[in-house]
């Protein structure tokens, strides 16, 4: 049945989980041109870290929701800072008339005086500051609306304790760019161009940055940021990561794979969501703790399953697990690896392509058909057993299960929804 809050796989189909991630997707930032007077920053030499699981966890919250709490001090500061104005004319001798006396011609004339600049007076500053605060919020509000595991596999950063340290370690750098051009507001000097020249830098650090990250690359700065614990974490920014491929490459190899990879169907199932870069658990019952079951209703064609008809659930909100019922028999059969987790690849798919699992272009006429588009797409893409999946679809619909059948609108949307058209159409 498909649930605002859940949806799960039928016997020898493939229903699945639970609510929805509406995340809109962000466009690409342009690159801004570096200056050619402007260099990227080099790296100071890291220093050793050692930084847990729970000291990420401190980290990344400060990274993602502190940052405003960072800024504060920086603010107050800046509005206490007196401007300076030079006075001409002040000491000038006067007659007695009050009327200035005229120079003598013997008199040396004054000294020039120079004049003083401000960062925050420079006309790029404003919008610098905007700038690499909306590249580091671009990233902040992704992993929020979505969650850090959604958000390393889009980026294709490895699911790995490494990863998590890459990941923390950029949005830290990016954290400290801004913390920095913010902090620079007040910096005077006698020479513009130096002044704009530094503005620029900011700009140029986080593209550099963004641009690294991309590429799993050395990021090229060590960042120090505290946490809501009061501590302070110094991440390494000198390592570098091997991305996992893109998704179209996994998605080929599961396309391309055999039903029998391992000794058993089961066993094969379980390689063919390892081709995915992928999890399979059998912890059925964790995957609905993950994704709680909505109270089951009739709902017309889109009536609800139970747990035992339960073959696999993928949940959105545990991206990189594809969770297996090991009680139904489908596990020991053609189907699991042959239709079954193939299905439950595809939801993971639509996922990876449009950032939810029900994206608009699955509507059709105000009826969702998320399960009969995931049939749809993995017959399509995934290599699925196009009989098997419909001997499932029969088997379903006699059930009262009417969701999960295929046909031109859903052949149709899936197509749309590979290649990244995710709106109705």
């Amino acid at each position: 049945m498909v649930q605002d809050a859940q949806r799960r796989i039928i016997v020898g189909i493939s229903p699945f989980t639970t609510g929805q991630t509406n995340r809109q997707a962000h466009p690409p930032y342009q690159p801004y041109p570096m200056p050619p007077y402007q260099q990227y920053r080099p790296m100071q030499p890291p220093r050793k870290t050692g930084i847990g699981a729970g000291g990420i966890t401190a980290i990344v919250a400060a990274v993602i929701v502190i940052p405003a709490l960072l800024f504060i001090a920086v603010t107050a500061g800046l509005m206490t800072v007196a401007k300076n104005h030079i006075s001409q004319g002040a000491n000038e001798p006067t007659n007695s008339y009050g009327n200035a006396s005229p120079s003598d011609p013997n008199q040396a004339d004054p000294e020039p005086t120079s004049t003083v600049y401000r960062m925050d007076e420079r006309p790029g500053y404003e919008s610098m500051v905007t700038y690499v605060t909306d590249k580091l919020d671009h990233y902040k509000d992704e992993i929020l609306n979505n969650n850090t595991t959604m958000f390393m596999s889009e980026y294709r950063i490895p699911d790995t304790q490494d990863g998590t340290d890459y990941m923390t370690g950029y949005m830290a750098a990016l954290l400290g760019t801004v913390n920095e051009a913010k902090a620079a507001a007040d910096e005077t000097s006698e020479d513009p161009d130096a002044l704009d020249a530094k503005i620029d830098s900011y700009r140029t650090t986080v593209d550099t940055l963004e641009a690294r990250f991309k590429k799993g690359q050395v990021l090229g700065v060590s960042m120090t940021v505290t946490g809501n614990d009061g501590k302070k974490y110094t991440v390494d920014g000198s390592r570098s990561i091997t991305l996992r491929p893109t998704w179209d490459e996994l998605e080929q190899r599961v396309a391309k794979a055999s039903n029998s990879l391992g000794s058993g169907n089961a066993a094969s199932a379980q390689k063919l969501v390892e081709l995915a870069d992928m999890k399979l658990s059998w912890d059925i019952d964790e995957g609905f703790r993950q994704c709680p079951a909505f109270a089951g209703t009739d709902d017309g064609d889109n009536k609800a399953l139970t747990k035992s008809e339960t073959f696999g659930f993928y949940c959105p909100a545990t991206p990189n697990v594809i969770y297996g019922n090991r009680s139904m028999p489908d596990w020991n059969m053609t189907y699991a690896p042959a239709a079954g987790v193939r299905h439950e690849l595809s939801h993971h798919a639509i996922h990876m392509r449009c950032g939810t699992i029900e994206p608009e272009a699955i509507m059709q006429n105000g009826v969702n058909r998320t399960e009969g588009v995931t049939n749809s797409y993995a017959v399509k893409y995934m290599g699925a057993n196009r009989a098997l999946i419909q001997q499932s679809i029969d088997y379903a619909a006699s059930t009262g299960h009417k969701q999960y059948r295929m046909d031109a609108f859903t052949d149709r949307a899936a197509e749309r929804i590979h290649s990244g058209q995710c709106n109705a159409g």
